[in-house]
């Protein structure tokens, strides 16, 4: 009996790729990360950052979509890179065309806020391992919670309070056309068309309608 041969796999997928910080792709990345260390995250100066594109994330039974991950070194690691910390960015998003250049600071800016020193609980100076380098911790988000516990119950949490207090004073700020009405005449405005393709004038964005009643909260608050 003729024995059936193995099908061939292919080669194996490698889903992470290190970003050269030299390279004309990589370079403006490390150079937006370092802008938002120096303006909003001093106490990662120091740190060695590194990152990488991870190209295996995949929509999960909710259809969301890890786009960023901060990664903390073990002290192997430390031992076989000179990392700190690995800033894992979601290639396929970072690349879309509805990704705008500031939703990319934001997500770095995300990946930053987890990353921190971790502080002796007596003197509140920085822990120093036995080599005298300083020892590193990741933070937690600060509120997490389903939409629809907070439209039947409120904003019942400290956390939820600081959150909306934020989304309010975000929503003071200038507009931001999105991308389907950014590049239009009259951003924040959109051409709606009949069955027939024909025309049927302007109407606000949907990015606009959300700016508008956030602002009109926030002018009331």
């Amino acid at each position: 009996m003729a024995r059936r041969q193995k099908k061939s796999k292919g080669k194996k997928r490698v889903n992470y790729e290190l970003i050269n910080p030299d390279s004309i792709i990589g370079g403006p990345v490390y150079s937006l990360m370092r802008d938002l260390v120096d303006a909003h995250h001093k106490e990662l100066v120091d740190a060695r950052i590194a990152l990488a594109w991870c190209t295996s994330w995949r929509p999960d039974v909710d259809g969301r979509c890890m786009i960023g991950k901060c990664k903390k070194a073990s002290d192997l690691d430390r031992e076989l890179s000179q990392w700190d910390f690995i800033i894992l960015l979601r290639k396929s998003w970072w690349y879309a065309t509805e990704t705008t250049a500031e939703k990319r600071k934001a997500l770095v800016d995300h990946e930053l806020c987890h990353a921190t020193v971790r502080l002796d609980d007596r003197t509140n100076e920085p822990v120093l391992d036995e080599r005298g380098r300083k020892v590193y911790r990741t933070r937690k988000h600060d509120w997490e919670e389903f939409t629809e516990v907070v439209d039947r119950h409120g904003i019942y949490t400290r956390d939820l309070e600081k959150a909306a207090a934020a989304i309010l004073r975000s929503a003071r700020g200038n507009f931001q056309p999105c991308a389907n009405c950014r590049e239009t005449t009259n951003p924040g405005w959109i051409e709606t068309f009949d069955d027939n393709g024909n025309s049927r004038g302007l109407m606000r964005c949907a990015c606009y309608v959300q700016w508008a009643e956030l602002r009109r909260e926030a002018v009331a608050s």
